[in-house]
This record gives C-alpha cells, structure tokens and sequence, in this order.
C-alpha cells in the first residue's frame, strides 16, 4: 500500500488526516478497513463533493479509494444492463455506453470526473433528476466493502430482481458510513436526441406554471431548472425535438436554443471555486415559494428552483456571506417548517467561519433508527466517523 503523494494533505471540514494512503488493490483496501488500529477512515474518489459533511472523528486516515476499485465494465446493451466497478467516473462510463448508443442518466456537479461508487454514497443527482429520479433509483445490485473487511452482495444484474432486502436504498446516500461500494450492477437506457430551450419570466410563480404545463401536456422534460437573474427568472428546459412543437404552443414565454454553458451552469452551481457556501433544499410543490423567499432573504449569489424535482438550491461567495447567527436561525427555521411534509436541508458546501453554527444535516425524526443501523453495520465507528448525521 502507498502513501498518495501530494504536497500537504487536504482539509476533511477544517481537519488534517494523520496520513492519506491510496490502497492499490481491492485486498489491499479489505486488509486496511479490516484493521483495528483506532483510526477512522474516510474514503475519498474523485473527492468532486468531498465538502459535504461535518469533520471525521479523530485520528482518521484519508483512503484514496479510485485504484483499488478500478477495473472493466460488462455492458450488456441487449439487457439494457451494465456492472461497472465502483472507481469508474462517470465519465468513463459514458464513454463505454455511448458505443452502444446507451447511457446511464445520472448528472451531478462534476459528472465527468465523479466515480459511480462516489456518486452512489452521496446520493444526489442533477438537473436530469427532473425526468430520471436519484442515482439510487438506477441500482440493480450491488457488492459492498464492510467495515469488518468482508464483502457483501445485494441485489442482482438483471431488471427483474426481487429476492432478498433492498439494501442498495440503504448504501445509497449513506455517505460511506455503513460500507464502501465496490461494484454495480445498473440499468441503463436508451440514447435519445434532445434540445435544451431557454426561456424567461418575470416570476417564479410563472416559471412553476410553465413548468406545470409542461407536465400536463405529458412533455416529460429531461431537466427543467429556473434560476434567479436580476431581471427575472431563467429557465432551461430539456425536450425531445419531437415535443418542442407543442411546448411552443403551450408555453407562454419564449423558448430559443440554450448552449452547453447555461447547462453546466445548473448542473455546477454551488461546486465551483468560488462557492463558499451551498444549501440543497427538498420540499412539496406548495413549499418551494416560501422556501426561496426565505433563502433569497438571505442573500445568496444564486438560486437555482427545480420545480418538478421538489428542490431549491442556493450558493453564496465569500463576499455575499451571512453571518454565523443570521444563517444558523434561517436555516433552523426553515428545518423546522419542513419536517412535517418530509422535506428538508442539506449544507453541501460550508466554510470555516460558519461550520461551527450550521450543522451541515439537522437532525430528522428518524434519528434513532439511522443510529442503529451505523451501529449495527459499523459498531467501531470505523467508515467516515463523525460525518454524516448527527455525527453517525
């Protein structure tokens, strides 16, 4: 096993690992989780949301993980099925799909330097949410690292699947707590040839209407984002050509060519350099006017509105930052209001100055039970300690 070689290690929450080490094979990385030496370990991939999170329990070690989960994907176009290693990017992944005209439509920040076994243990998506739901929803099986240094399979390769405990939902969005993915079994898809349209209004009440229109009219957007302008609202839509006729005669804006830029943008927003400070928010249809009101009292940079996905996102830069009572009372507010429609709010991004007032998670009403689980998966307290809920 190697020391990853870099000129100082990285910041896990304003916390310095004891040593960052990068496993070179899956046995090697069983031998080292299996290990009782008192540290915490912390997995880390393409490391594309590796702010997310609060500050591991110490000692801990940073486990660059890509090389031992590195290795080929089995594309299976007739099955619309592919297994795929965990430390393969989506990027990669894409490529290898994109022969067989096929894809796998899962877009967060970053997707193209993301690893699928990253993008699993977060568990959020991007502007195609819209259309295709979270990552989780694309799983058929999975194989993953416990924290005693066995492995464990659920799941299967095949569509039809139904045997057993749907485990995945409970790996998926755990953050590494309860195990590390080492491999995946998803379903994929068809290639179909879209366009991205450009829109505006003057509110979000039209933006929401418009994109209610849409839903009627059976359109099926693959993304539908409005993001606050100074004038107005922004929106981007994604379409099949065939259905732009009719999104033009129900629309009651505008609807021109948008580039790859405005695209990334959305998909990016909150993870770029400048970017100190981003909240991910999910909540009913009624709640997302509300929501943005309070969150743009807050003076964010931008605001981003998902409204067929239910999410509201937002990002502030080091100059446009509330300070450290004003956002911890904000968001506790708003935490409070949306426990009871199920909703809530995520910190993805949060600097030093506030990470001590803003718990990155809050605290759900199913606590006890996501307790319980860590302990019986991970009673030492081994995988990623201290950075997921309540400290799980």
């Amino acid at each position: 096993m190697s020391e990853a070689a870099a000129p100082a290690p990285p910041l896990v929450a304003g916390r310095t690992p004891e040593i960052v080490v990068a496993p070179a094979s899956l046995n090697e990385l069983r031998e080292l989780v299996a290990e009782r030496d008192g540290r915490t370990l912390v997995p880390v991939g393409a490391g594309t949301q590796f702010a997310l999170g609060g500050a591991p329990r110490e000692p801990f070690m940073l486990v660059d993980v890509r090389g031992a989960l590195a290795g080929e994907v089995e594309h299976e176009p007739a099955d619309l099925t592919a297994v795929a290693p965990a430390g393969v990017t989506l990027g990669e992944l894409d490529a290898r799909l994109a022969g067989s005209g096929q894809r796998l439509p899962l877009d967060p920040p970053h997707a193209e330097q993301a690893t699928l076994g990253g993008v699993l243990a977060v568990g959020t998506g991007g502007p195609l949410r819209t259309r295709h739901g979270l990552p989780r929803d694309f799983v058929l099986g999975m194989t993953v690292l416990r924290a005693d240094g066995e492995l464990v399979k659920a799941g299967g390769r095949v569509v039809k699947n139904v045997t057993g405990y749907d485990l995945m939902r409970l790996w998926c969005g755990s953050l590494g707590t309860i195990g590390i993915v080492t491999s995946v079994a998803v379903r994929v898809l068809p290639r179909v040839e879209t366009i991205d349209l450009r829109f505006e209004t003057e509110t979000l009440a039209q933006g929401q209407a418009l994109a209610e229109r849409f839903l009627r009219a059976d359109l099926r957007p693959e993304l539908l984002d409005l993001t606050r302008e100074d004038s107005g609202w922004v929106g981007i839509v994604r379409l099949t050509e065939g259905a732009v006729p009719k999104a033009e005669s129900i629309a009651e804006a505008d609807l021109v060519p948008s580039g790859e830029g405005d695209y990334l943008a959305v998909r990016d927003l909150g993870f770029g350099e400048g970017d100190a400070l981003t909240v991910r928010v999910s909540c009913p249809t009624s709640a997302i006017a509300s929501t943005t009101a309070a969150i743009e009292g807050l003076g964010p940079s931008r605001v981003l509105v998902r409204p067929l996905a239910r999410e509201v996102r937002a990002t502030w830069g080091e100059g446009s930052l509330p300070d450290a009572d004003t956002v911890a009372g904000a968001v506790g507010r708003l935490r409070a209001g949306l426990a009871e429609s199920g909703g809530g709010l995520v910190a993805e991004r949060i600097p030093d100055e506030l990470r001590g007032a803003l718990d990155p998670w809050g605290r759900p009403a199913n606590f006890g039970r996501m307790a319980a689980v860590k302990a019986a998966f991970d009673p030492d307290g081994r995988l990623n300690a201290g950075r997921y809920v309540g400290g799980l």
